[in-house]
């Protein structure tokens, strides 16, 4: 049964944080300590993998100064991929939303009064 204490509706289990979202996987392209592989290595492993390229490519690895494998051992420098994860890992902060880049187009009955982009939409139309 529940505690009579809680609130109606309420099961008696620990308080749900709103903020959080959905749970991050706990990958290293996921982890703040984490510097990705350039780009150009990245275009060139899709490449390969997709069978544009023939050259050989190997897999992209970025690189950490945390990794950490077991609890209580020293902390160590590796290079890793982007699935890998250690015990150090540590989410990267929510980018912040971009608004306004989208394209708009009000119509007023079957015609199209005006077309632009959202950050440029006159206010009589907000």
């Amino acid at each position: 049964m529940t505690d009579p204490s809680s609130p109606l509706g309420h099961n008696g289990g620990p308080p749900l944080d709103e903020d959080e979202g959905p749970p991050v996987p706990r990958h290293c392209k996921y982890c703040r300590h984490w510097s990705p592989p350039s780009d150009w290595e990245v275009r060139a492993y899709e490449a390969f993998q997709l069978g544009i390229s023939r050259r050989r490519v190997k897999r992209p690895t970025g690189f950490c100064d945390r990794v950490l494998m077991r609890p209580g051992k020293p902390l160590a420098f590796s290079a890793t991929t982007d699935t890998f994860g250690c015990l150090n890992f540590s989410a990267k902060p929510r980018e912040p939303l971009t608004r306004g880049h989208g394209f708009v187009r009000i119509y007023e009955g079957d015609h199209i009064v005006w077309q632009g982009w959202e950050k440029d939409l006159p206010d009589e139309y907000r």
